[in-house]
């Protein structure tokens, strides 16, 4: 199954947390980016969530610029009950499909993080080019 056999709708986007940490920032050395994705289920009104963070640190566990994004993913009922649904209390979303989800939230924090940064010296840390495909190494199962 390919994604664009799936009836679904970008439903929403909500910036769930995002600091800037000044006492953190050095502006010499490198800077790590540490990535978490992950996803949820909202069985009642057919809702997969994709949820991304962003770490932006220069010494290790020290922070100075942090965003966590989700974005929801309305899947047509018809289809989440036919190709989402598993079993009474299994659900999976399959690897291309949760891959496409995490592309579109990704893209989506790229821009968040751009517009709250805008005008600050932070605006220079910009999120790359992400392998999710490399991030998920199958498909995301919910067992209830």
């Amino acid at each position: 199954m390919t994604y664009n056999q799936l009836g679904f709708a970008f439903t929403g986007l909500r910036t769930v947390s995002f600091a800037i940490i000044d006492t953190a920032y050095k502006k010499t050395g490198e800077t790590n980016l540490i990535t978490g994705l992950g996803f949820g289920l909202d069985i009642d009104d057919h809702i997969v969530t994709c949820n991304t963070r962003f770490s932006f640190e220069k010494k290790k566990g020290q922070p100075f610029l942090l965003l966590e994004v989700q974005a929801t993913f309305e899947i047509e009922k018809n289809d989440f009950l036919s190709k989402i649904k598993q079993g009474e209390h299994k659900y999976i979303v399959k690897k291309n499909l949760a891959v496409h989800f995490a592309v579109l939230t990704i893209g989506s924090a790229r821009g968040i993080l751009h517009a709250k940064t805008d005008g600050t010296p932070f605006n220079e840390f910009i999120l790359p080019t992400i392998d999710v495909n490399n991030m998920l190494q199958e498909d995301v199962r919910f067992e209830f």
